[in-house]
């Protein structure tokens, strides 16, 4: 009989291959609708984040491992509540949604942007999924222990380091963006390679072939950024 760790397991499995294939589309949608296009990597992302929320909630009273000590757990729990609570904020738009939705490109004309990720730039096939820095620290009062967040994000995924860039490059608060990519990538690594100690096997094809994947030795981090300008 498959467990409900094995289903949470094989539901964010299924999340992410959703999300390749959608990624894998994306130019092609794009040409034909900009607007479908964005909206379907905007909910092919916030469905990866649901189901590590739900793995999260079938394993959480689990002894052993504590999703709130470490910088990339942390911060996925965080960012799935504040995206699935969007009704009484207005965080987390992605930048495809601002940058190529409501002709952005003529508002921000001029603009440069600060992107900021820890897989290095010349790794250039790799996916990068980029949300407004400032709006983590936005978020941080909502958050139960909102001092250790903060540390664990600075210090884990070097949110401090691209910040200190953003503020010494001159760029507004609202032009400094991150790259949430490898933290969901470090978070998923980090829950496979406990869930082993655990005895824990896959069930089903995607679970089997994602827990073969996150298996694999971790890529080198990295922090490097892209200096973007609106013509």
């Amino acid at each position: 009989m498959t467990t409900s760790t094995q289903r949470a397991w094989e539901g964010l499995a299924n999340s992410m291959r959703l999300y390749v294939e959608s990624e894998l589309r994306f130019k092609e949608i794009f040409a034909l609708d900009r607007e479908e296009a964005v909206k379907n990597q905007d909910m092919a992302m916030e469905a990866k984040l649901e189901k590590f929320h739900a793995l999260y909630d079938i394993t959480k009273k689990f002894s052993g491992f504590h999703y709130f000590d470490h910088g990339d757990t942390s911060l996925v729990i965080a960012l799935r509540n504040a995206i699935h609570h969007h009704d009484d904020h207005t965080l987390f738009q992605s930048w495809n949604a601002r940058i190529l939705l409501n002709d952005a490109f003529m508002q921000l004309s001029g603009a440069e942007f600060l992107l900021g990720s820890t897989t290095p730039e010349e790794e250039a096939f790799t996916v990068r999924y980029y949300y407004l820095l400032d709006d983590f620290y936005a978020r941080l009062p909502a958050l139960k222990n909102a001092d250790k967040h903060r540390t664990l994000w600075d210090r884990d995924l070097q949110f401090a380091t691209i910040a200190k860039a953003g503020v010494d490059g001159r760029y507004p608060a609202t032009q400094v963006y991150v790259d949430i990519m490898p933290a969901f990538i470090s978070a998923v690594r980090r829950v496979r390679k406990w869930l082993v100690s655990t005895g824990f096997t896959p069930a089903g094809s995607d679970s089997e072939v994602y827990f073969e994947c996150f298996g694999e030795p971790a890529p080198e981090k990295r922090l490097s950024f892209r200096r973007l300008r609106i013509p």
